[in-house]
């Protein structure tokens, strides 16, 4: 099932408070970046490219950041993104930011 890239997912979305990735400086930075845009009044997810998004993994695919700890438990499950999506109901990996 393809997950919409759009800010109604973005706003349910919690990969930015996922253990995963809460140590990656390239997280950090692309985070930082979006409060900044959205200090403007933009929204994030318009300005930013899919790829270059650090979170909806779901529904961008892989991750471009290469420094994300994979020894840490990911929160998928606990993901409303994941939940209304039925995320869980696919034969494949949760840390969706791994998968290609």
């Amino acid at each position: 099932m393809k997950v919409g890239y759009n800010l109604e997912n973005m706003l349910k979305c919690i990969c930015c408070k996922c253990e995963v990735q809460t140590q990656s400086r390239c997280a950090k930075d692309r985070t930082g970046k979006i409060q900044k845009i959205e200090t403007k009044g933009l929204e994030a997810i318009t300005v930013f490219k899919p790829k270059k998004f650090p979170w909806l993994y779901c529904s961008t695919g892989e991750a471009e950041c290469h420094d994300l700890n994979f020894e840490k438990e990911c929160k998928c499950k606990e993901c409303k993104v994941w939940k209304e999506n039925n995320l869980g109901q696919d034969d494949i990996s949760e840390y969706y930011c791994k998968l290609k």
